[in-house]
């Protein structure tokens, strides 16, 4: 079944395949250290990045490197926390963190709080609306059951691929990436899991 470009995602558990969160933005910007080739030193990129203006959710907000392994093994340090650069709309505060593996892949989680539903949903919108453009988008089937509305889609360019996954959960909206994973069942199975994780996580913190 071929999705409608203009789809959005349905209340918790549909099935709709949705265009992708600007999560992917982030996913295949440079700026946003995940497609440079050089990575900070470890003990500077375990520190908070951060800009005058930034209010940072506490990193517990996030799912923390165990987690991450209990998914992708592979993935065996945190590169950098910081801001969200990619936060849609005006959010009272944000946080994305980098986890990676010696092989280069990459996992990214986010967290964007909002000062209340309608504008976490506005702002849910706008990000859907940005990620239409991004090049190499295709939508996949959106996760059932994580938070009120979500997302899927995999961004390729050349012969790198990013996997995106987002949820509007309440006043926050929550993003999972994989960058350097194909786009086959198991490795979205695993990152739909870990999906779950970091909206519950969010959520409960």
């Amino acid at each position: 079944m071929q999705p409608s470009k203009r789809n959005r995602g349905r209340p918790r558990g549909g099935r709709t395949a949705l265009a992708v969160l600007s999560i992917m933005a982030v996913a295949v910007l440079p700026a946003a250290g995940c497609g440079s080739e050089s990575t900070p030193s470890e003990p500077e990129s375990q520190q908070d990045v951060t800009t005058p203006a930034t209010n940072l959710l506490p990193e517990d907000v996030l799912v923390a490197l165990d987690v991450v392994q209990s998914y992708f093994p592979e993935i065996d340090h945190q590169t950098t926390t910081s801001e969200n650069p990619t936060a849609s709309g005006n959010p009272d505060a944000t946080r994305m963190v980098i986890y990676e593996g010696e092989d280069g892949k990459r996992i990214t989680v986010s967290v964007d709080r909002y000062p209340g539903p309608d504008s976490a949903s506005a702002a849910f919108e706008q990000a859907i609306d940005a990620s239409e453009v991004v090049p190499g988008f295709a939508p996949l089937p959106a996760p059932a059951d994580v938070g009120d509305k979500a997302f899927a889609g995999v961004v390729t360019q050349g012969e790198d691929t990013h996997i995106g996954f987002g949820s509007l959960a309440g006043g926050q909206v929550v993003g999972v990436t994989a960058a350097g994973y194909p786009a086959a069942p198991q490795n979205i199975g695993r990152l739909t899991e870990l999906m779950r994780a970091a909206v519950e996580k969010a959520t409960t913190a």
